[in-house]
Order: C-alpha cells, then sequence, then structure tokens
C-alpha cells in the first residue's frame, strides 16, 4: 500500500513572508553509484513534477521562454533539463571544435547534423517524454530533457533540496524522475499531493541507485562508436 506523506496544515512562523503555492521537499539517495568528491551521494537533477488531477489549475499555456543547452568541454551543460511541451531549446556548440547533437530514443528523436564552433541549432520539443541526448562524435556526452505537460515541476539541488513554486490549492499527482532510477521504481513514487496551505513540505523522497549499472550507448547508426572520429580533422579550420 502506497504511504500518503503528512503535509504542513498550517504554515510555520519561519515561512510567512513564502509566497504562497510553494512545494518543497529534499531528495535522500540510497545505495549511491555517483558520489561527489566529498564522498556524500549526487543527489543532483532529480526531476519532480506535479500533474494536476480534476479540480486542480493546469497553468498557463505556452509560448515558454526559450532554453539552451551548451555543448562545452565536450559536455553538455546542463545535464539535466525539465522544460514544458513546446518549448524550445537552442544547443550552441562552445567548443572548438565539430559536434552532432541527436536523440533516437524515447521522448523527441531528432539529429541536428554536424555543426562548427560558434554555431547553434534550435528543437522544439512538442510531445511529453524523456529524451536522451548524445554527440555522435564524442561518446562521453549526454544529457537528458525531460519534457512535461505541466507547468509545476523542479530540479534537485546539489544538497537534493527542490522546489515548485506557485501551485494553486487543489489535488494534483506526484511523479519523479532520475536517470539512474529504473521504471519500476519510479513509478512507485507516484502518489495523491493535496496542495492546501501556503507551504507543502513532502519531506524526504527516497531513491534506490542499488539497480543501476551504466552502459555505453550506441551511435545515431546503431553502432558502436569509432575513437578514431574524434581527431584534429574535426576541428573547426
Amino acid at each position: 500500500m502506497t504511504m500518503v506523506p503528512s503535509f504542513l496544515a498550517v504554515t510555520p512562523a519561519g515561512d510567512r513572508d513564502v509566497p504562497p503555492g510553494l512545494v518543497r521537499g529534499h531528495i535522500a539517495i540510497l545505495n549511491p553509484r555517483e558520489k561527489l568528491k566529498g564522498g556524500g551521494a549526487n543527489v543532483e537533477g532529480v526531476v519532480v513534477w506535479l500533474a494536476p488531477l480534476e479540480g486542480a489549475s493546469r497553468g498557463q499555456a505556452l509560448p515558454a521562454p526559450k532554453r539552451r543547452l551548451e555543448q562545452r568541454n565536450k559536455r553538455f551543460i546542463p545535464h539535466v533539463m525539465a522544460i514544458q511541451v513546446g518549448t524550445e531549446v537552442e544547443f550552441p556548440n562552445e567548443d572548438p571544435f565539430f559536434h552532432n547533437v541527436f536523440s533516437v530514443f524515447d521522448g523527441k528523436r531528432f539529429d541536428l547534423g554536424l555543426y562548427a564552433s560558434g554555431e547553434s541549432r534550435v528543437v522544439r520539443f512538442d510531445r511529453p517524454g524523456v529524451s536522451y541526448i548524445f554527440c555522435n562524435i564524442h561518446p562521453q556526452m549526454s544529457a537528458f530533457i525531460v519534457t512535461l505537460e505541466t507547468p509545476y515541476f523542479a530540479i534537485s539541488a546539489p544538497d537534493g533540496t527542490y522546489q515548485i513554486k506557485d501551485v494553486p490549492a487543489g489535488s494534483y499527482e506526484l511523479h519523479v524522475w532520475h536517470e539512474r532510477c529504473d521504471e519500476r521504481q519510479l513509478a512507485a513514487q507516484i502518489r495523491a499531493v493535496p496542495v492546501e496551505s501556503a507551504v507543502a513540505d513532502l519531506g524526504a523522497i527516497r531513491l534506490d541507485e542499488a539497480g543501476y549499472i551504466p552502459r555505453a550507448h550506441k551511435n545515431k547508426h546503431g553502432e558502436d562508436y569509432d575513437v578514431g572520429r574524434d581527431l584534429p580533422g574535426y576541428r573547426k579550420p
């Protein structure tokens, strides 16, 4: 039986200056497979969102501001992004060599082709889901874009805390996504969330990474990467 967390029925004195409709909590990682330099679990990048149930506000419609997923130092920055359906994401190349951003798995599928330093491409994410983002040249590059049908979402900070702001009173369904948890565990986190006071505290959401096994991904053709492609020939002339 799924346990429904308790909520703050009365706003504490220290929260009286907090804008109404704040839903907050924190992420706790069990059996962490990725640790920080200090030895603690990496709890950053967990997406938490509230899907409105009957009678709850569904928020304002798009357009939403354009977002940026940069390619810099052979990395995507940020590693995890959450957006609302219909949002455009820009993919600027800030490296002094070529990149080829693609996503051929779940979520939005696209292939931006080869483009040089200083150039950029834009993708409109028009369907909900998790998009797995890679570079066809550099296998170490990966990112995730979680596209949602609700404006009520947040991403956990390095200390595991998160805040979802401006949530109208009503009933919602809580969802969580984490790259190192399987679908079954994430589905078990789904539960009803009543937002009734100025501040609703969800407490700890505990996620277990014990079953996570990192696996190498294929390139956009479904083949293993050719490490010889990451050569000076792919640098901008």
